[in-house]
């Protein structure tokens, strides 16, 4: 029999995001444009996987100009494999095509991700800076496109406004007490060249809610989302934490999900209990550092919620994360990005910022935290005080990827969309995790190496 998960005495984490209609109109920011040329046109269309590109004069969300260098990655893991698990059984879907990019300027202040269809068709996009989080799309024909910039509020739709709920545990797990296994010697690759592989589980629900049903089409719809969802969360994975996130064996539910998650509620306990024992019983031998659901029962499609274990790398009973993200077609897939890429934060052991210590990043604590931007889990030994938008750091007076600064009364300082990035306390203590996970869970880039010690 496999382990049951047990959530007393563990660090659950959830964020429990709420878009609820505004009473009045809201007035949309000016769209910035960046006109690309042929030959730039041409650059992109032809550029292989590792190969790079600059554009200059790139806007953020309030129109500064950038000189940005992008790269071609792929977001596939060695060896991942797409199934379609039908009631006939397994079926092999092909990778998705579209083509990703990801980089920053010169300071990493500004990252983007870019992707599209073979051609430059169905360009989008998102990124962050200093001025904000923003949504790219694209205008006019090949090779004469217009890239078009606008900040990631005005991308929802008119009248409807992001909200956040923070309904967190902060206690932590079995893993967390015990002692990190000893840092084995590098294998020929510098720091910044690991990977982590996560294997993805995409129930029937996100099939229909988000991409219309379960026939091939929709399938192949999801996986080019999906994508696009690994290479936006990258922008700051691969920037702050030297390590690049892969799209390991994916599983698509078109004949219905073999576990219970509750629709239209917060992700919880039994929703992350009910997947991870699934998948103690029936995909344990995945190669995986880290399984997770994207779930599409949040049937209302403008709310997401997600929950995951905390700092459990490599672990059959506890490297798993539910995110139910968002399921209307108008949401850009970068806030359902921001949703994985926080509950993956914590599976990779970061804290929330207003539970972590801005010495060391150890949680929970109260005072000294990284931001005072939010008071809702006074209860579990975090910040208690006044709250307070950041005035320092990245992207300040916005917070960073595990803050809940974007969230309003009562408990929040409604700073608007966090930005794309690690806290630098966060990056230091997470870089230290994963290199003493490295390589027994952790897997350097361009080696035939999976897992030295196996998977647990």
């Amino acid at each position: 029999m496999p382990a049951r998960l047990q959530p007393r005495g563990s660090a659950m984490h959830k964020l429990m995001l709420l878009i609820l209609a505004a009473c009045a109109g809201q007035a949309m920011a000016a769209t910035h444009e960046m006109s690309l040329a042929p030959a730039r046109f041409d650059a992109l269309t032809t550029l292989a996987v590792d190969a790079s590109v600059e554009l200059d004069g790139f806007p953020d969300a309030q129109g500064m100009r950038h000189h940005l260098r992008l790269k071609r990655i792929d977001v596939y893991a060695a060896g991942a494999r797409l199934l379609a698990v039908g009631a006939d059984g397994e079926h092999e879907v092909p990778r998705s095509t579209r083509i990703q990019l990801i980089g920053s300027d010169e300071t990493g202040g500004m990252r983007v991700h870019l992707a599209w269809d073979p051609g430059l068709r169905n360009l989008a996009g998102s990124g962050s800076s200093a001025a904000g989080a923003f949504v790219v799309s694209a205008a006019g024909e090949a090779p004469r496109l217009r890239l078009l910039v606008r900040p990631s509020e005005d991308a929802l739709p008119a009248g409807v406004t992001l909200r956040t709920l923070g309904l967190d545990d902060a206690l932590p797990t079995p893993l967390a007490a015990a002692p990190l296994p000893l840092a084995l010697p590098p294998i020929g690759v510098a720091a910044a060249s690991r990977s982590a592989t996560i294997a993805v589980d995409v129930d029937q629900e996100l099939l229909i809610n988000r991409f219309g049903g379960t026939g091939a089409g929709n399938v192949t719809a999801a996986s080019n989302w999906i994508a696009d969802l690994f290479a936006s969360m990258n922008i700051m994975y691969e920037r702050d934490l030297n390590v690049t996130l892969l799209q390991g064996t994916t599983l698509f539910r078109t004949a219905g999900t073999p576990y219970t998650i509750k629709p239209d509620q917060a992700a919880d306990d039994a929703d992350l209990n009910a997947f991870g024992n699934y998948w103690q019983s029936h995909h344990a031998g995945v190669q995986r550092a880290f399984a997770m659901l994207l779930s599409g029962q949040m049937t209302g499609g403008f709310s997401a919620s997600g929950i995951a274990w905390l700092n459990a790398y490599c672990s059959n009973s506890y490297s798993y994360s539910v995110n139910k993200v968002f399921t209307n077609a108008s949401v850009p897939v970068s806030a359902s990005a921001n949703l994985v890429a926080h509950e993956l934060g914590h599976n990779f052991g970061a804290a929330h910022t207003h539970c972590s210590s801005a010495a060391n990043g150890s949680s929970p604590v109260a005072t000294g935290t990284i931001d005072q931007c939010y008071k809702g889990e006074a209860g579990q030994g975090c910040y208690a005080g006044s709250v307070s938008c950041p005035v320092s750091g990245p992207g300040a007076p916005k917070g960073t990827v595990m803050s809940y600064c974007h969230t309003g009364s009562p408990n929040g300082a409604a700073c608007g969309a966090n930005v794309a990035q690690f806290h630098p306390t966060h990056a230091t203590q997470v870089q230290a995790r994963i290199a003493s996970h490295t390589p027994a869970c952790i897997v350097p880039v361009n080696s035939d190496l999976i897992f030295r010690n196996g998977f647990d």
